[in-house]
């Protein structure tokens, strides 16, 4: 049976730790924005923060008004990752962004055909998984631990697809500027949201899109909602692991968050993770998603 290497891309929000204690690998998007000079700059989406600005000092450049723009990953970076594990005799399975959510899918399955056809016998194997953040990253983390189990690369694609929307999140925002200047929401709808101080809960949906399921009043409302819809959805807590995406919360809302998660669910484990360019530059500073396995997501959003 070949080995095969697991590969994500920029939005699954996976440490540089976690990514090299199960053998993971990603691909790079990108992410620019017009700086106070007036310059434009464009870096690699990187998760490991080595472009010139760290966690902190981005989150706090949306926060200050500025629109950055993200790129899926392009066929350079494709061709280089793929590239790379193909040559060493390796079959490749990608777990992407979600397609409803970024088009870098759609553009590893167009390359799929090279790839097979530059190295005979190896395989390319590509999984949607209607999710991004650590909905994508527990997924691949899945994956590694069927690897060491032993299991084949299309036994490992053949589980995810079953059980894909059972990897639930449930996110919150501190304001709707950022996803204002995104163009997820509308201006009038950002202004008296921030107004009103409403908080939509984002859920991934059936189809991979982010849909805010409900609004909430005020922070605190918000961040303990995420708790209790947790604590219905959840599927054997004691037994999973909670993974909380995090763009720069305040460490009194965090301690809110994971202390009631603590409390309420009992997850055998609450991680934090730093939420990454891609998604928290559509989301926003103070953004912070739950992510955990659960009951099927049926809900499609309108």
């Amino acid at each position: 049976m070949a080995k095969f290497a697991i590969i994500g891309d920029s939005t699954c929000d996976l440490t540089p730790a976690l990514r090299k204690e199960h053998d993971i690998d990603y691909c790079r998007m990108m992410v620019s924005w017009q700086t106070k000079d007036k310059k434009e700059r464009e870096v690699y989406a990187s998760l490991d923060w080595d472009q010139g600005i760290s966690h902190k000092e981005y989150f706090d450049m949306l926060a200050e008004g500025t629109r950055v723009f993200t790129s899926q990953v392009s066929e350079q970076e494709f061709d280089a990752v793929f590239g790379r594990h193909l040559e060493k005799g390796e079959d490749v399975l990608y777990i992407s962004c979600s397609g409803a959510l970024s088009a870098s899918v759609q553009l590893a399955k167009k390359l799929q055909p090279k790839y097979e056809q530059k190295f005979p016998g190896r395989k390319v194997i590509i999984v949607d998984p209607l999710n991004s953040c650590m909905g994508q990253g527990m997924m691949l983390l899945k994956a590694a631990e069927m690897r060491i189990d032993g299991k084949s690369i299309e036994e490992v694609r053949d589980y995810l697809e079953e059980h894909k929307l059972e990897y639930n999140q449930l996110a919150t925002v501190e304001n709707l500027n950022t996803l204002k200047m995104a163009g997820r929401v509308k201006a009038s709808t950002a202004f008296f949201g921030n107004v009103f101080g409403v908080k939509p809960i984002l859920i991934s949906d059936a189809k991979g899109n982010n849909f805010a399921v409900e609004k909430q009043k005020g922070r605190r409302n918000a961040l303990l909602r995420v708790v209790a819809m947790a604590k219905e959805l959840a599927v054997e807590p004691e037994k999973n692991v909670c993974w909380i995406s995090d763009a720069e919360c305040k460490p009194e809302d965090l301690e809110l968050l994971v202390s009631n998660l603590k409390s309420e669910v009992k997850f055998k484990e609450i991680n934090v993770v730093p939420m990454g360019p891609i998604i928290g530059g559509t989301t926003g500073k103070g953004t912070v998603g739950v992510f955990f396995f659960g009951k099927k997501v049926e809900v499609v959003g309108e």
